[in-house]
């Protein structure tokens, strides 16, 4: 009887331990899917920023010269980008910040670079203008601010406080060179130089997204590797 009661023993023990491994592996498997997924989304994020910026830089262009090339680029006729008033709210905050102001709304601040999440930039630029002409611009918007004007900033995707949140970060020094060129004045930054902000904009972004492309690549084969 003993030995009975030890064969139900070991084999409930032996079904439990299969158990137990079973439900390991899936909470792993989902895990890492979830990974998947949010390194997806933030690659989608970037393909449609670079889309956007590639159509700004053939604009800046005249629709006549080829992207990929560094000279030789004709301007439009019309020469006139002034900002509007809700484009000028995005550009005051940012050099504000770039001048020491407003830093509690930063995620990271160091005397180089600051970082800030697409919300708190958002909401910051909400809160500069009249509620009468508050417009409740999406976060995409800002990033089109961003292109349109020349500023470069590293943008990628964080959870924060259990939630994913869009960070953009930002080198001072040439945030300020870029907000200089727009000042306040009714003519058309340089094109050339425009083109080539654009430029380096789009590498940076089509380098986060190769690496994004590699992160999900070892991701995916670590997934296939698991319960094997």
């Amino acid at each position: 009887m003993a030995d009975f009661l030890d064969k139900i023993k070991g084999k409930i023990d032996q079904g439990i331990s299969t158990v137990n491994v079973k439900s390991k592996e899936i909470i792993e498997k989902q895990k890492i899917k979830l990974q998947i997924s949010e390194l997806g989304a933030e690659k989608k994020d970037l393909l449609l920023e670079l889309g956007k910026l590639a159509h700004l830089m053939i604009e800046s262009t005249g629709g006549e010269e080829n992207i990929t090339k560094e000279s030789g680029a004709k301007p439009k006729k019309s020469d006139n980008i002034k900002p509007d008033k809700w484009e000028q709210a995005v550009l005051s905050v940012l050099s504000n910040i770039c001048e020491g102001n407003r830093g509690s709304i930063l995620f990271e601040n160091t005397d180089k670079e600051f970082k800030i999440t697409a919300k708190a930039l958002s909401v910051e630029v909400q809160k500069s203008l009249p509620k009468s002409e508050q417009k409740g611009q999406n976060l995409q918007w800002l990033g089109r601010v961003l292109g349109k004007f020349g500023i470069a900033s590293r943008k990628y995707s964080k959870r924060i406080n259990h939630e994913r949140e869009t960070v953009y970060e930002f080198d001072k020094q040439k945030t300020l060179q870029a907000l200089s060129k727009v000042g306040t004045s009714k003519s058309k930054p340089d094109k050339k130089g425009q083109g080539t902000d654009y430029r380096q904009h789009i590498v940076s972004m089509s380098q986060e997204i190769n690496q994004l492309d590699s992160k999900i690549a070892k991701l995916e084969e670590k997934l296939s590797e698991v319960g094997t």
